[in-house]
């Protein structure tokens, strides 16, 4: 019985699809059209995604990590099975908490910190949590084992209290030294300062709860921002409070930084002119990587990618026991090769800040490109080698580069940020051409106030659609008197024969 009811249903739902086969084909009958005479057919070239509809399909520059460091983020992208870029920002993000909380870097100016903040942008079921778990398995392992060290000492610290005499004084409790936050708020990061482990990491796979959350909110922006900023900066603070002892001072603090949130809030966070005025993006280092999401299937892993991540952890986590117990401040330089070579991508960049330039519209990002550089050339530099005190110029060249991947990272979502109403209506048209139309059929705009999706049936917002449509080739606006079903009109375009 079960089974003829299962029969029936795949009968059905067979007969369904054939059903509605018929109907999109009747639906994509291609419409005639007719060109004006003297008038040449169009001439296309390949269309490209729109902004925030869909990410840039900018691959990631593997080739650009260091050899170690690529070996990494590739079996963590095997076996997660998640685009490259998210692997890359979790084991940069854990390379620059582990090894470069206790480094300076040589830049062009001046020294800097060496650790680096990331922000990744990527709908759910992505594996941002499986990649990150896999690139913090060592830092996490180290925490656990930190707490059970702590209660040990805690045990010990009461039973010594509970044997003193009434006038001998009391040790000072115990502090297990907290550089850790999970949930970012500006007074937990101070908390964990307040340890005294020297440094920080501010590490979230739902970032919402930070761009979305009272941190935040209008009353608590401008200081939020402002604090993060002087993070990166390696600034220190006066927070006096009368709930406290002392002058409030919080000495400059290395902080690592990743979040990872989704595109509903590109609007948010990169669509803000506030953020975006103020630099707390512009000291980020962004990824939006083409979804893999439709491609994956079912994988076991290689015992090849398994021993390499399991290394990887072994590794972290030993760096982070050294950077935890030896404070000892480190300073790489440029050699002379990788200065030039700084010095070249500086002036590159510089020349499209100015009006018109590629650049002149996120130049608060660009303006820090080459400090994003010598960061990055850092982390690939202390990893290869942990004892070396000079960045060559090969590693200079190579993070040069991946900076000029999360350039144009950065101008994408703030695109995406900035036109998100726009371009999302514009999205909505295109995915109601494709179902609708053939690709390199033309359609007067008649058609679309008529039975277009609802928003574009208003006028205004049909010719905004219709306008990002033909900036990224999708369509293209036919001359006035073209034929379209059967009459001439005065506003007809075709979708590109691509599509």
């Amino acid at each position: 019985m079960f089974k003829k009811i299962i029969n029936n249903s795949v009968q059905r739902f067979r007969g369904g699809s054939a059903q509605r086969s018929k109907t999109n084909r009747r639906a994509k009958a291609k419409t005639h059209i007719v060109l004006p005479k003297g008038e040449s057919a169009l001439e296309w070239g390949q269309p490209s995604p729109l902004p925030h509809a869909e990410p840039p399909r900018t691959p990631y520059p593997l080739n650009c990590l260091s050899p170690g460091l690529r070996e990494v983020v590739a079996a963590i992208a095997k076996k997660t099975q998640a685009p490259e870029a998210i692997a890359a920002q979790s084991v940069l993000a854990v390379i620059s908490l582990t090894f470069a909380s206790r480094v300076k870097v040589q830049t062009l100016s001046s020294t800097a910190n060496a650790a680096c903040f990331f922000v990744l942008v990527a709908l759910s079921g992505e594996r941002k949590s499986a990649t990150d778990g896999w690139a913090m398995g060592g830092v996490n392992r180290t925490v656990l084992e930190l707490r059970q060290e702590y209660a040990q000492l805690i045990k010990e610290h009461e039973q010594t209290v509970r044997t003193l005499e009434r006038d001998e004084a009391k040790p000072p409790r115990p502090v297990c030294p907290n550089f850790l936050v999970t949930e970012p708020t500006i007074e937990g990061a101070f908390k964990a300062i307040s340890s005294g482990a020297g440094f920080l990491g501010w590490f979230s796979d739902e970032a919402a709860t930070f761009f979305g959350g009272h941190s935040m909110s209008p009353d608590k922006l401008a200081l939020t921002c402002g604090i993060i900023s002087k993070f990166w900066d390696g600034a220190f603070f006066i927070r006096p409070r009368a709930t406290q002892e002392g002058d409030g001072y919080v000495p400059p603090t290395p902080t690592t930084l990743n979040l990872m949130f989704q595109p509903n809030l590109i609007g948010q966070s990169f669509g803000n002119e506030f953020m975006l005025g103020q630099g707390i993006l512009a000291r980020m280092l962004p990824a939006w990587p083409e979804s893999n999401m439709g491609k994956r299937r079912y994988r076991r892993s290689e015992p090849s990618e398994d021993a390499i991540v399991d290394k990887f952890q072994e590794v972290t986590a030993k760096a982070l026991r050294n950077t935890l117990e030896d404070p000892t401040e480190k300073t790489l330089k440029l050699s002379a090769g990788a200065f030039t070579q700084c010095v070249a991508f500086h002036d590159a960049v510089e020349s499209e800040l100015g009006r018109g330039g590629w650049a002149a519209d996120i130049s608060s990002f660009a303006a820090k490109a080459p400090e994003h550089a010598c960061r990055l050339a850092a982390l690939m530099t202390l990893f290869e080698d942990g004892e070396t005190t000079e960045i060559s110029e090969a590693t200079m060249a190579n993070a040069c580069d991946l900076v000029k991947y999360h350039l144009q990272q950065f101008k994408y979502l703030c695109i995406a940020g900035t036109n998100e109403d726009a371009v999302s209506h514009a999205q909505k048209l295109l995915d109601w051409l494709k179902s609708n139309l053939t690709a390199g059929e033309g359609f007067a705009t008649e058609r679309v106030l008529q039975s277009g999706p609802v928003p574009t049936r208003r006028r205004q917002t049909m010719d905004k659609a219709l306008a990002i449509l033909v900036q990224h080739d999708w369509i293209a606006k036919l001359p006035d008197g073209t034929v379209v079903d059967e009459r001439p009109r005065r506003r007809a375009y075709m979708l590109n024969p691509n599509a």
